[in-house]
């Protein structure tokens, strides 16, 4: 019995220690006033927007084009700012709050799927830090101005409520649509929730399908025609789109063997050993549930990765339910065997090992006050620059040099992707202003993700920072800064 108790000592230990990682880091840069990952900008930018008033569904310009996500993260953080004032800060602290939320939940769903393990409150608790421990296998996007920590708890807060709620079904059902109008990947817990309440109850599974698409469908057609047709232009036709033409199931599909059999094996493999030797679990609708909505949760993954620019963030989904099944699958095996009482602490500390990376060979990991120094260094000569300034890779960063903000490349890329009448114009847009010189001076990056280094109407004109590796931010995993100044062409 001591050595359990050692281990379990030693399991909570090590996920302690991915806890107050996250804690430090969320910290740090919840106060660094510039950008830890290159769209946080562009992000704030659509929140500003929406606290004065302006669209974010509205015909491109170089002044803003919308990003093709849902608009309720916009809404959450144009509210926080206008509670406590503009900056990244908002964005950052929805994120870390929705984390936080999200391990709580699955804490406590571990809870009350683990009654029948000696290890309850261990697995419980391990629950939660393992999450956390996923920070970076999902691309450090936990605490940043991003829309997934907020969707991400709205999915499993709508799996809470459809597994121990009376009438779960109806505020699971508005809990879907939310989550979907955070971010459109969220629609994934959809179906598992739709098939657990067809199990459980076929009146239930009615009520939620009715609901839930009557809120989605309603919600969808308003925003519609309030923004006379864009919001469908943003979120549907260039999505549909850039999947028409570039999607890649080969990348989709190397996913499985990848991450399912590669980097996320042990998960796998222990979930797949409790449904083999736990006899009961289908009697369990609970745990049938949970798992359905985790299998949805893999589905979606593969195929948002199969996506054009499908990066690591689209797995945090998927790691929630490999924080619950996990726990919830060492505990039933450990009631099977009940002579392994080191099992449940044992399985764990493995699973924390094979998540382990070193924290300080990340980039922009830590808001370093040298990082900040340099956005200080950036924004002194960004004020000495006189008219308008363009800095297309970031969004927001210029309004701190008293210069207004304008299209983000990624945005900008996007509108041009369907090549329909609307695109066209915003070619033309673009093309005209470039050559009639409407910036005083475009700032390109220093990065080797987008190539993209030069504009014929402007010509480079030397480079803001001669020391390496300042002023960061990440583009994946990739590093990138403003660095190249561009003059109009004489």
């Amino acid at each position: 019995m001591k050595s359990e108790k050692y281990l379990k000592a030693l399991a909570h230990l090590a996920g302690g220690a991915y806890t107050a990682l996250f804690l430090f880091c969320a910290t740090l840069r919840l106060l660094y006033p510039y950008e830890v990952e290159w769209n946080e900008g562009a992000v704030l930018d659509h929140a500003i927007r929406v606290l004065h008033g302006l669209p974010i569904y509205a015909a491109p310009s170089l002044d803003f084009a919308g990003f093709v996500y849902t608009p309720l993260y916009y809404y959450v953080t144009a509210g926080v700012m206008a509670i406590g004032g503009v900056g990244l800060w908002a964005g950052r602290l929805i994120s870390i709050l929705a984390t936080l939320g999200t391990a709580i939940l699955i804490s406590i769903i571990v809870y009350r799927e683990s009654r029948d393990s000696r290890h309850r409150r261990f697995l419980a608790i391990s629950g939660a830090m393992l999450y956390l421990a996923f920070y970076h296998s999902t691309g450090f996007f936990y605490d940043i101005v991003r829309m997934d920590a907020l969707g991400v708890l709205l999915a499993v807060a709508s799996v809470y409520v459809a597994l121990y709620l009376r009438k779960g079904y109806i505020i699971a059902a508005v809990l879907v649509a939310l989550a979907y109008f955070t971010k459109q990947q969220m629609i994934f817990v959809w179906p598992g929730l739709a098939i657990y309440f067809f199990l459980r109850r076929k009146s239930e599974a009615v009520g939620f399908v009715i609901v839930s698409i009557g809120i989605l469908l309603a919600g969808t057609v308003a925003v519609n025609w309030a923004t006379n047709g864009w919001y469908r232009f943003y979120t549907y036709t260039i999505p549909s789109t850039k999947a028409a033409a570039q999607f890649s199931w080969l990348a989709a599909l190397d996913f499985f063997p990848n991450s399912m059999l590669g980097t996320f094996g042990l998960f796998t493999i222990v979930i797949l050993l409790s449904l083999l030797l736990h006899r009961n679990w289908k009697a369990n609708h609970k745990f049938i549930g949970i798992l359905i909505c985790g299998g949805c949760a893999m589905l979606s993954a593969s195929l948002s990765l199969g996506n054009p620019g499908g990066y690591a963030n689209v797995l945090m989904p998927l790691v929630v339910f490999f924080a619950m099944l996990l726990a919830i699958g060492i505990g039933s095996v450990e009631v099977i065997i009940p002579g392994w009482t080191s099992l449940a602490p044992v399985l764990m500390i493995i699973a924390y090992l094979a998540l382990a990376f070193n924290p300080m060979g990340e980039i922009m990991l830590f808001a370093s006050p040298r990082q900040r120094e340099a956005g200080q260094q950036f924004i002194a000569k960004l004020r000495e620059i006189s008219g308008d300034v363009w800095i297309p890779f970031h969004g927001y960063i210029g309004t701190l040099a008293g210069k207004p903000t304008h299209v983000h490349f990624m945005a900008m890329n996007d509108a041009l992707v369907p090549k329909d009448a609307r695109s066209l114009r915003f070619q033309q847009v673009i093309d005209s202003s470039l050559a009639a010189h409407c910036f005083s001076a475009i700032i390109l990056d220093e990065e080797r993700v987008f190539g993209w280094d030069s504009i014929p109407p402007y010509s480079r004109d030397g480079k803001i920072f001669s020391e390496p590796n300042i002023f960061l931010s990440r583009i994946g995993s990739a590093p990138t800064r403003p660095q190249y100044i561009y003059l109009p062409s004489k």
